[in-house]
């Protein structure tokens, strides 16, 4: 059955979810970024590092957090605690004119199946549909099942395998926030 969200405001929902929580989420800009570079690239490195024997990966550098991606600015955010300590930091840019492409979303340790990522993940598609974007999409290791788990319960399909390594992962961003508004919501 066909659900009528029209009449919602889903950035003041997200808003409104995580301020219960005493929490916050910030569009990130350049200047945000560069003035807190180091806590950043801490906050990034130590998740890389954690995942660096099950996914390989590797540092990233200041550099990669500030090169100037096609809308990077419009599609980044972070969630904060009331001490401004960063508990999940997004950066997506735009692919080819009509795509949100996830370069990454980690969230701390303690705050892992809280829920931010799935109020993240409604900001973040409510954006691409206010921008008329039609297409959200990241790449997943295969293997990361629970990332890969949940991306399915929020609307994304499988597209393809790449290197035998990662998975394609997409979604219809109303498609995608509409769902993840039902599983925070348990109207599903």
């Amino acid at each position: 059955m066909f659900k009528d969200y029209s009449g919602i405001d889903f950035h003041k929902f997200v808003d409104e979810r995580l301020a219960e929580k005493e929490l916050k989420i910030l569009l990130l800009n350049k200047e945000i970024v560069e003035n807190k570079i180091d806590d950043y690239m801490n906050f990034i490195n130590t998740i890389r590092d954690e995942f660096k024997d099950v996914y390989g990966w590797y540092q990233e550098s200041h550099e990669y957090m500030l090169n100037s991606l096609i809308d990077k600015w419009k599609y980044s955010y972070a969630v904060l605690n009331k001490k401004d300590e960063l508990l999940l930091v997004n950066f997506s840019s735009l692919y080819h004119g009509d795509t949100v492409h996830m370069h990454f979303t980690y969230a701390r340790k303690d705050v892992r199946s809280s829920d931010l990522g799935k109020l993240h993940m409604i900001k973040l598609c409510q954006t691409a549909v206010d921008n008329n974007v039609p297409l959200i999409e990241g790449f997943f290791p295969k293997y990361n099942n629970g990332s890969v788990i949940l991306h399915l319960k929020m609307g994304w399909r499988i597209e393809t395998l790449r290197n035998d390594r990662e998975l394609l992962i997409q979604a219809k961003p109303e498609f995608s926030r509409n769902k993840v508004y039902e599983l925070v919501n348990k109207l599903s």
